[in-house]
């Protein structure tokens, strides 16, 4: 019971601000400490007093329940299982990529949709007919490069429904701008303007089957899918879409371009300027 008040009593002076003489440690396992500092840098900044604590008491839990894990596993795998460097410099080189993408492709102003381009779209995907029931849906998609080093964990996370929230966090610091995907999951769509998007054709599913995970491998690209819901909804004589619906698809394609071509000046400076070379392959 000391050990419990000692622990809230430290954590309410570090929430308050005052300074403590030395660093607190608050946790132990396998001979690794877990410090006060480390915690509280995790602490989201707009958390009460009352979320903080349930936050830190979370995060020392799983930080134990990690540790005890790593301590075991270490001794339960031979050390050749244990090195996973290629794979931590993949993802560290994934990360730095698309941080670099996104910083070249924040200025919103190179994305501008003149009126006349946002109109001419409206009018295109204008359509005139009778009052009929037509099919909407609610959906994800991630388009990732064929073959990819990343797919697998890509696909795990996109697929999570367990951890929905947290995965699809992940999987926006991931994919960032060099990787074209839509996570949102409350837009509904035409499921005939989602036809024209993504190789999916809604045609070979019976309606009744409302949810869907698809992965679905093109020569350089793959598609993954995830159908969330789908509904009909009765459809007035002419179908306009929404303007700021037609402004995002069109200002996502243009950022989409943009990053490809600016990939492509990139590669094709580095190979004029001789620091890209490709020998040729002899089998």
């Amino acid at each position: 019971m000391r050990k419990t008040l000692s622990f809230f009593v430290i954590l309410l002076l570090f929430i308050s601000g005052c300074k403590q003489p030395t660093d607190a440690v608050i946790a132990e396992a396998f001979h690794r400490k877990l410090y006060m500092s480390e915690v509280m840098a995790n602490v989201p900044f707009s958390a009460s007093k009352e979320d903080s604590l349930l936050f830190v008491e979370q995060y020392v839990s799983n930080w134990v329940v990690r540790q005890t894990l790593v301590a075991h596993a270490k001794k339960g795998l031979p050390q050749s299982e244990q090195n996973f460097a290629p794979q931590i410099k993949q993802f560290e080189e994934q990360l730095l990529i698309n941080a670099f993408l996104k910083k070249v492709s924040s200025d919103s102003t190179l994305f501008e949709v003149p009126k006349t381009e946002l109109l001419d779209f409206i009018s295109e995907t204008k359509t005139d007919n009778a009052p009929v029931y037509i099919d909407m849906v609610r959906l994800n998609y991630i388009k990732i490069s064929n073959p990819s080093k990343i797919y697998k964990q890509v696909r795990d996370l996109f697929f999570d429904e367990k951890n929905r929230v947290k995965a699809i966090q992940q999987l926006e610091q991931l994919c960032a701008d060099s990787i074209e995907y839509f996570l949102d999951g409350g837009q509904w769509f035409y499921t005939e303007f989602i036809e024209k998007e993504l190789p999916f054709s809604f045609s070979y599913f019976e309606f009744e089957n409302k949810k869907d995970k698809l992965d679905i491998p093109l020569d350089d690209y793959r598609y993954l899918i995830h159908i969330l819901d789908r509904k009909q909804q009765l459809q007035p004589k002419t179908t306009v879409m929404d303007r700021k619906v037609a402004h995002t698809l069109l200002q996502q394609q243009k950022r989409n371009q943009y990053i490809v071509n600016y990939k492509d000046s990139l590669v094709k400076k580095a190979q004029s300027d001789k620091r890209a070379v490709r020998y040729p392959i002899v089998f």
